[in-house]
């Protein structure tokens, strides 16, 4: 009978991670978990700060609970999440890897297990608690039931980071690409009038240092090249194109020459 219980949790772990997807699968697996050991409450989460968690799945009496934030001071979690020097917040902390870390039982609480999710380099992701009116005796196999759990778990965390940094760095993009455009938009505007006008954002001017490695080297050269043809490639006085990018003649060719700008001669 053994051996059908063994294949029953695992029919039952198949059908959950082919029935979840992204977030679904924490609340997914709290059920999962919450089933195999019979456990009263499951917890799956990760670190806010220092001092709070967030779950990202819950099962209590055999039920899928909503998310909360709660308080980490004096919670198992606190435990699983906290590093020497560490604070288990987004930049993940690190922990000695334990040899009975999936059933890491607290002292005189046997109806307890707490597993930290961590990747190879024993870097913490997150945590999962659960907790049973009784004992929780796990056999070998659900002990690595709860491991494939683990690995599912801390890599769909570890995506769900990436993820997040990734739509900083977008919303970081994006923000730099606004700020150049209307630095651009208002040069070109003052190029066409004849009107040179400081930038909205003078107190962070282009970088005209920067190489072709940068995104600003095409910008500039463009722009330059716009300036050019717009005031017939008239670099000095009043209908320049030196004073209408802000900046001295000798400063534009040496610019110019930098950025590879030459007028192209026209043929007889």
């Amino acid at each position: 009978m053994p051996e059908a219980g063994t294949n029953n949790d695992l029919r039952n772990l198949a059908a959950r991670i082919t029935a979840a997807h992204g977030a679904g699968l924490f609340p997914a697996m709290a059920q999962y978990l919450a089933a195999m050991l019979h456990a009263s409450e499951v917890l799956i989460g990760e670190a806010v700060d220092e001092f709070h968690a967030r779950t990202l799945g819950v099962s209590l009496s055999g039920a899928a609970q909503p998310n909360y934030t709660f308080a980490l001071a004096g919670t198992p979690c606190e435990a699983l999440l906290r590093a020497d020097g560490g604070d288990g917040t987004e930049e993940a902390a690190t922990v000695d890897p334990a040899p009975d870390a999936v059933n890491a039982t607290p002292s005189g609480e046997t109806g307890y297990f707490g597993m930290p999710l961590q990747d190879g380099g024993g870097r913490v992701f997150g945590f999962v608690c659960a907790r049973s009116d009784g004992t929780l005796d796990m056999s070998e196999h659900q002990h690595c039931l709860i491991e494939i759990v683990a690995v599912l778990l801390t890599t769909e965390l570890q995506l769900q980071r990436a993820e997040r940094q990734r739509a900083d760095l977008d919303s970081q993009l994006h923000k730099l690409k606004t700020e150049l455009e209307s630095v651009e938009r208002g040069e070109v505007v003052a190029a066409a009038t004849g009107v040179h006008r400081v930038p909205a954002v003078a107190a962070a001017p282009l970088n005209l240092d920067d190489t072709e490695s940068t995104g600003l080297h095409h910008v500039q050269r463009e722009h330059i090249l716009r300036v050019l043809n717009a005031t017939r490639w008239v670099i000095e006085g009043n209908s320049g194109a030196a004073l209408k990018l802000g900046m001295k003649p000798a400063t534009l060719r040496h610019r110019m020459k930098k950025l590879g700008i030459a007028r192209l001669r026209q043929q007889p």
